[in-house]
């Protein structure tokens, strides 16, 4: 079942008349959303028949025109703006910003008696200042009209005619109009809330993560028993109704703008009407509070949905509203009141804990409160979904069941503090003209991306006899406080944090920040030595511990075991029970990562600093990756502003793994090509006669150490082979340019050849020290880098 449903025809053609309509019928958009809620903003407008979408920053781009433009403001529930981009270009001063604004007619926009606003966001630019860059742009705009007619446009910072939105990245400006005019979270139907209510859209994103689509679709209620002003029941109400959230907005950036296509939002406005329903499930809601009643229902009737929700003034200690009777199941989410006045009130949740369990039995709950609450003294059985800031405070989803026996457990000891505090969503809604607070919604990091988020129900740690862990557990915390502040400040959302440290304990614990915590643990092959009883039940004693230790779902800790292998007994896929893939943070980048098919996940944390090096010296460079993998160093390049890629491997899986890597963050398929070759042979026939400006001014040479792979005829041996794979990269390598060698087996030694021959034209640098990050340090001998400089 869709909850985005206008109907028959989602995408409505435009009229065709004007020469402006004409030029954005098939325009690309882009519509911002929190930091982390792309997945939910991809998967909504995919749902609404929208076409080309791509997560890409804190937003999705798609296809379409007016008509996609106009089908996103009106039904999308995460999207905080929708832009339609107009033009682009260089940037780097003043007076190029003027200049590139200038290149636009204006008079197509907005009439010179209309009014305007422009915000601006610039990042990693000349231009530093928004409210500067902003003023900017508003004189370059009136200017033309006042140098063409005498008069200008006006400045209307709240409702008007035109708004521009100017994002300057890199000295790089991409300017947009756009078409919400503001948040997409004023849908319309709140006038008054109670104390610090939730932004309509971040309801919208709990709701979404908590389940509620697929609880409709099971035909289960709805309860809210601390309701307040109602946002959660009634974005709950607008999705089983198939009501359009937008449709009680009054004010649109493009209704005043001279593209706007009058006909076509009118059909697009019927066709929303037409696809209303009645509510197919029973939607409660409650509060101790009358007043909170009487704002709730005075917001229903705003809302147009009196009839789709009941309530009831009730204390949740005292009961539960009649209508939902003896109901034994059902989705529960609610936001406890919390601030100031809560902060610290254990006692509040021991009893919100003991009330769910006695009136909720059964049910699935979804509770979104203070991260600094004391909420684990509700002893319910929760996980942490995502976290985002709310009212200015940091707030935490934390979903799972209540258990039936009425009898509330506690799921974990006091969690370690992993201190994953995503930056806040800006996207371009960071800078205003006139100065004031721009709308900024959702702030804070969101994880949690699962589609049926599911509660891992863990009852405590077993003890396993004859083995004590408390070392183990103690050097994990120890571990986890020690690299707390580096994590912070390089915003590290996947790390190593144990590796052998206790020889008892030979183990690699590394984890990932993706939608939800993930802990994966490779177990190195014990020697012939260790009595193989003793060295399975350590494995199994700090497999037992590590939940309570990470506070983290057992669900969620991966083992493996890793042991000298070679050829592609590298890379096979193991067996799981069933696939886990997410998505990890690098570089600004979203990564696909595979915790359970594979001996590796398909990021190779311990080249970070190769990646980061990419990251950082791409700027305007041809990028050549081989044996590239799933592609995340060629992402970091594309991060970076290479201007052209191509990657190399002779796998298919992971071929197909980069482009979807490529495609997730935004890479132009003509410019960043991806080869499934073997990748000597690919080198022999790209620099046969090769144009010089078909060289590469970087390339990276990450080999295995061993491959036998049956799609070529020759075997790979890093130490036989090396010599001849760099004179190959050579070949294709520009003057001045970098070639970045790596591999990871220990015994490895550099040919003297290499490091000596002067008439190769090369300068080899030993980079292997500067190649270890922070969290590799124990292990220093994890690979070799090499920097090869041609002359």
């Amino acid at each position: 079942m869709s909850f985005f449903q206008p109907g028959s025809s989602v995408l409505l053609s435009s009229s065709t008349t004007p020469t402006l309509l004409d030029s954005l019928s098939h325009a690309e958009l882009y519509a911002t959303c929190g930091t982390g809620l792309e997945h939910l903003l991809a998967a909504e407008l995919r749902e609404l028949g929208l076409e080309h979408v791509q997560s890409a920053g804190a937003g999705v781009r798609f296809s379409g025109g007016l008509a996609a433009g106009y089908t996103a403001c009106l039904w999308s529930r995460v999207a905080n703006r929708v832009l339609i981009p107009i033009h682009q270009g260089p940037a780097a001063t003043p007076e190029a910003l003027y200049a590139l604004v200038q290149e636009i007619d204006w008079s197509e926009h907005v009439d010179v008696d209309g009014t305007l606003a422009v915000d601006f966001f610039t990042a990693n630019s000349a231009i530093t200042h928004s409210q500067y860059g902003a003023l900017k742009v508003k004189d370059a705009v009136v200017d033309q009209f006042r140098d063409a007619m005498g008069r200008r446009p006006n400045v209307e910072r709240e409702t008007p005619d035109l708004r521009i939105n100017v994002y300057l990245f890199r000295d790089k400006a991409r300017i947009a109009i756009d078409l919400s005019g503001s948040s997409l979270h004023r849908r319309g139907y709140r006038d008054e809330g109670g104390l610090a209510p939730l932004k309509e859209n971040l309801a919208a994103a709990l709701l979404l993560s908590a389940g509620w689509p697929e609880a409709l679709e099971r035909g289960q209620a709805l309860a809210d028993p601390m309701c307040g002003s109602g946002t959660l029941l009634i974005e709950a109400a607008m999705m089983a109704c198939n009501k359009a959230p937008g449709l009680l907005r009054e004010y649109y950036g493009f209704l005043g703008w001279k593209g706007h296509d009058a006909e076509l939002w009118q059909r697009t406005l019927d066709a929303a009407e037409a696809a209303i329903r009645p509510s197919p499930v029973i939607i409660a809601g409650s509060d101790q509070d009358p007043r909170a009643i009487d704002n709730c229902r005075h917001n229903l009737a705003q809302a147009g949905l009196e009839d789709c929700v009941s309530l009831a003034v009730v204390a949740l200690a005292d009961g539960r509203p009649q209508t939902l009777g003896d109901i034994s199941d059902g989705l529960l989410v609610t936001n406890p009141p919390y601030g100031e006045r809560l902060a610290g009130d254990a006692r509040f949740y021991a009893e919100l804990g003991s009330s769910l369990s006695r009136q909720y039995a059964g049910w699935q709950v979804a509770l979104f409160t203070a991260e600094a609450a004391p909420y684990a003294r509700a002893r319910l059985p929760l996980s942490k979904q995502f976290k985002a800031k709310n009212g200015g405070i940091e707030c935490v989803l934390l979903i799972g069941e209540i258990p039936r026996t009425g009898k509330a457990r506690s799921h974990t000891a006091a969690p370690v503090e992993l201190g994953y505090d995503a930056p806040l969503a800006g996207g371009a809604d960071a800078g205003s003209m006139e100065g004031g607070s721009t709308d900024v919604n959702n702030e804070g990091g969101f994880v949690g991306d699962d589609e049926h988020p599911q509660a891992s129900l863990y009852r405590g740690p077993r003890e396993v006899p004859g083995v004590d862990a408390t070392p183990f557990a103690n050097r994990l915390r120890k571990n986890l406080r020690g690299l707390k502040g580096w994590r912070k400040q390089s915003d590290i959302r996947a790390f190593r944090l144990y590796d052998s440290d206790l020889p008892e304990f030979a183990v690699a614990v590394d984890l990932y920040q993706s939608d939800q915590l993930h802990c994966v643990v490779q177990e190195y092959q014990a020697p012939a030595t260790v009595n193989v009883a003793m060295a399975e039940a350590r494995l199994e004693a700090l497999m037992a511990i590590i939940p309570e230790t990470l506070d983290i779902a057992p669900n969620r800790v991966h083992l493996k075991v890793r042991e000298v292998k070679s050829g592609l007994k590298q890379y096979e896929k193991l067996q799981p029970a069933s696939s886990s893939v997410s998505l990890v943070e690098e570089f600004g980048a979203r990564l696909e990562v595979n915790f359970t098919d594979y001996l590796d996940t398909g990021l190779f944390l311990d080249h970070r600093p190769v990646r980061r090096h990419l990251f950082k010296n791409s700027e305007g460079k041809r990028f050549l990756n081989l044996f590239a993998y799933t592609g995340s160093a060629t992402v970091a390049s594309v991060m970076g502003g290479a201007a052209s890629s191509v990657s190399v491997d002779t796998s298919n899986r992971y071929c197909q793994w980069a482009m979807r890597n490529l495609d997730r963050n935004g890479a132009a398929q003509q410019l960043h090509e991806v080869v499934r070759q073997d990748v000597i042979t690919w080198l022999e026939h790209a620099s046969v006669g090769i144009r010089d400006d078909m060289l590469f001014d970087l390339i990276l040479l990450d080999p295995p150490t061993f491959s036998n792979s049956n799609a070529v005829e020759d075997d790979w041996n890093v130490q036989r082979d090396h010599v001849g794979a760099i004179d190959a990269c050579l070949k294709v390598l520009a003057p001045g340019g970098t070639l970045i060698f790596s591999n990871n087996y220990r015994r490895f030694k550099m040919d003297p050849e290499l490091l000596d021959d002067v008439t190769r034209g090369i300068k080899v640098e030993d980079r292997n020290s500067w190649s270890i990050d922070r969290d590799y340090q124990r292990n220093p001998r994890i690979h070799q880098c090499w920097f090869i400089h041609k002359l």
